[in-house]
């Protein structure tokens, strides 16, 4: 098999499936070294390092590679997700007023950052955006996304916020419920023990890739700690500037949450203030932030807002994964001014928005 295409994320999930497959899931949750050498048992040693980081349920959505080869899975898998995503953005977004090669422009990068990667931030987008596009209409099946997205339960933190100040307690209980249906049907069906390796082991061993692990990752980090970590600052101090930055952010959005009006500017917001404050991404997951800055340009176009500089500066935001390997490469760390220009794109919009009179 060539390297170029076992040189992927996508190792893990196919992996993952066979071990499942195998009666071996519980060496997903032992010790790294338990489970890095089955990678280089089925790829051979030159395996690059990879780490498995999911939480047990992640194992219902992706049983179903293990009875492909390789290469099938794989193509399987990223079509199928890229075609939920596709539904799921076209739902978020709404009829485009904005052109067909605009809206490309906006999400090509990040269609293209993660099958290059061969992740999973179709299948994460898709669930969140479906989740934040259902959330009024159909507010049971979207909280039954939402729930599902605790497989990356990272690029949620802003969804309890928005969901109470809108007031949509049908959607967090159907949320909350699912949730616990699928912990509780992955411990069934793979053993309580895979729930506690992912406590003391995966969790664990994950910490420290953040805090400790360096190399071209961490420009694909597009976050303050992420950059301050490939400028050799110490994890502690990063995490405490990062902190900084977070906590106004997180309040000037949940006030923007409050007064705005447009329900889509909202989930757009809530979306690129989970970027910022978040520590932990990687660019493969901006899917979501490439449908919130398509969403602010529609409502940008339909209002009359169509500076020439605006749509050069959500242009610029959008390309932030194609950048993040260049700019590591460089030394020159600054995807997070991208996604905070996107963020204060979004945030722009959304303040511009009427304070609303009644929210159901």
């Amino acid at each position: 098999m060539e390297a170029w295409l076992i040189d992927k994320d996508f190792t893990n999930y196919w992996t993952a499936a066979r071990l499942l497959l195998n009666g071996q899931v519980l060496d997903l949750f032992a010790d790294h070294a338990t489970y890095f050498r089955h990678l280089t048992d089925q790829f051979g040693p030159g395996t690059h390092w990879r780490n498995w980081s999911y939480p047990p349920h992640y194992l219902l959505a992706i049983w179903p590679l293990g009875f492909f080869g390789y290469g099938t899975a794989m193509a399987g898998f990223l079509g199928v997700t890229l075609v939920a995503y596709l539904v799921a953005l076209r739902a978020f977004v709404g009829p485009l007023t904005t052109g067909l090669a605009v809206a490309t422009a906006i999400v090509l990068p990040s269609v293209f950052d993660n099958i290059y990667h061969a992740q999973n931030g179709f299948l994460s987008a898709a669930l969140l955006l479906g989740g934040l596009a259902l959330r009024m209409e159909r507010p049971v099946l979207a909280g039954v996304l939402i729930g599902c997205l605790t497989i990356k339960p990272q690029l949620g933190l802003l969804l309890p916020l928005l969901l109470l100040i809108e007031r949509r307690w049908l959607v967090i209980a159907s949320a909350s419920l699912t949730t616990a249906g699928l912990v509780v049907l992955s411990g069934v069906l793979f053993g309580w023990e895979s729930w506690h390796g992912y406590v003391t082991q995966t969790l664990p061993y994950q910490s420290r890739v953040m805090t400790d692990f360096t190399g071209v990752f961490l420009g694909m980090m597009p976050t303050v700690f992420g950059a301050l970590r490939v400028l050799e600052v110490g994890p502690q101090i990063a995490l405490a500037v990062h902190a900084a930055v977070a906590v106004p952010v997180i309040g000037l959005a949940g006030w923007a949450l409050w007064r705005c009006e447009d329900a889509g500017l909202r989930a757009a917001l809530a979306i690129m203030t989970t970027l910022v404050v978040v520590p932990y991404w990687l660019s493969y997951d901006y899917g979501i932030a490439a449908a919130a800055l398509l969403l602010t340009r529609n409502r940008a176009e339909a209002t009359g807002v169509v500076l020439w500089r605006w749509r050069g500066l959500l242009l610029l935001a959008a390309f932030m994964p194609t950048l993040a390997i260049p700019l590591w490469l460089f030394n020159a760390p600054l995807t997070p001014g991208l996604v905070m220009l996107g963020f204060a794109l979004v945030l722009q919009s959304a303040l511009q928005a009427p304070r609303p009179q009644d929210r159901v």
